[in-house]
């Protein structure tokens, strides 16, 4: 135990320069991120009082994804942290805008689902990117506890971000978390820009150099479908892909479409609540993520991918039970370990199994079948308009926790990946 958590005092992968500039960055755009989820949530409610529209708009804000697949071919061929720049200056840009438009009161849904869809395609250039560049900073050896201290840093701004969101709201008005959200996407791009000038060392950019050579010698198309039959050619990286598919589609749908009705028509807390119970699964997570960091090289990985797949709906269905506001903190806090288990070692276990020279498209694969969100998004707004929240949380629970046991059933393969 005692050598687990000297691993994490010294969070080795951070010990490469490249790879701090980068975490630095993610914990940026990672905050404007779920600020900006939190408040178009909300916003979205306002204007609409449409239980349907809040789950239209959090789809398009996902709908980009399906262009994930390509964005991951770009991160295969191209200069990865010039992707990741274009992401951030794209981002940044959307933040200005919803912000001048807040200011003079021209915002509608229209513009709303517009900028939300344009958000979607720089989230699908940049994660599968930020994911690929991660191996190229860090090397093999430290790769787990970068990713995992990657995933750390993502979920601890699902405790900032709702802050400045949800919390701020009430205080400061919607304009005024927004301009946060603006301030802070301003701040990452500058970290990208600052981390152009920082260049990893030779043995950590060889696994890039080699996967740009090979990309150059065939075409984009061919480089895309290549991803494609690998996918489904290895296994355990093929059932790794369909949970992801899976929970995204049946089961993180309660963050984006359930919670901001649970807090307004069942627990009756209003923004505030809102954002503390989205912060609450950000806690979760946090405490989740310094657990798997402390595993270290913990052989027995996919088994928790298995216990996270689990946990995570049973407590979403325990949450539908729940009109009780410390009560459902506390199943959302539970709901936050699940989710951070499944979504590190999901990611983890993809990477290490997977070759160099694919990892762009894989984790553009990875990032694609998040296309499975908004779908996700739509139907439980749908749902929900017509049978109430409660109804639509219990249904999509079962359906995500016999779908699970189905692939388990299934794929005894991810019992035995490490």
């Amino acid at each position: 135990m005692t050598s687990r958590w000297t691993e994490i005092k010294q969070a080795s992968a951070l010990r490469h320069p490249g790879f701090r500039m980068l975490w630095t960055a993610t914990l940026l755009s990672s905050t404007a991120r779920w600020a900006d989820l939190v408040v178009v949530g909300w916003l979205t409610l306002e204007l609409t009082n449409s239980a349907l529209m809040v789950g239209i708009v959090s789809g398009c804000k996902m709908a980009g994804y399906v262009f994930a697949p390509v964005m991951g071919v770009a991160a295969d061929r191209l200069d990865r942290q010039k992707l990741l720049i274009l992401a951030s200056l794209v981002s940044a840009t959307i933040a200005v805008l919803m912000l001048t438009l807040l200011l003079t009161d021209e915002i509608t849904i229209g513009y709303l689902i517009a900028l939300s869809l344009i958000s979607g395609l720089t989230w699908a250039l940049d994660h599968p990117t930020r994911q690929a560049f991660i191996p190229d900073l860090v090397g093999p050896k430290n790769l787990t506890n970068a990713i995992a201290l990657n995933a750390i840093a993502t979920e601890t701004t699902v405790i900032i971000g709702p802050a400045l969101g949800g919390l701020l709201i009430p205080s400061f008005g919607i304009s005024g978390a927004y301009t946060l959200i603006a301030v802070i996407c301003i701040f990452d791009l500058l970290a990208l820009l600052r981390l152009k000038k920082i260049s990893p060392t030779p043995s950590d950019t060889s696994g890039a150099q080699t996967s740009e050579a090979a990309g150059q010698n065939i075409s984009p198309l061919t480089s895309l479908l290549d991803g494609f039959k690998y996918a489904w050619g290895n296994q355990a990286v093929f059932m790794l892909l369909l949970i992801a598919f899976m929970l995204n589609f049946f089961v993180a749908p309660y963050r984006y479409s359930f919670l901001p009705l649970l807090a307004r028509y069942v627990l009756d807390t209003g923004a505030t609540g809102y954002g503390l119970l989205t912060s609450m699964a950000g806690v979760g997570a946090l405490v989740a993520g310094l657990w798997v960091v402390s595993l270290g090289n913990y052989s027995h990985r996919g088994r928790l991918v298995i216990l996270g797949g689990l946990l995570w709906p049973i407590a979403i269905f325990i949450l539908s039970l729940s009109s009780w506001i410390y009560l459902s903190l506390l199943i959302v806090f539970l709901a936050g370990i699940a989710q951070a288990i499944s979504w590190t070692l999901i990611a983890t276990l993809i990477l290490s199994n997977t070759e160099p020279s694919m990892r762009g498209r894989i984790m553009g694969l990875r990032t694609g079948v998040v296309i499975s969100l908004p779908f996700g998004n739509f139907l439980a707004g749908a749902i929900a308009e017509n049978f109430g929240v409660t109804i639509a949380m219990a249904i999509y629970a079962c359906c995500a926790l016999a779908l699970m046991l189905l692939i388990i059933s299934r794929a005894p393969i991810l019992r035995q990946l490490k």
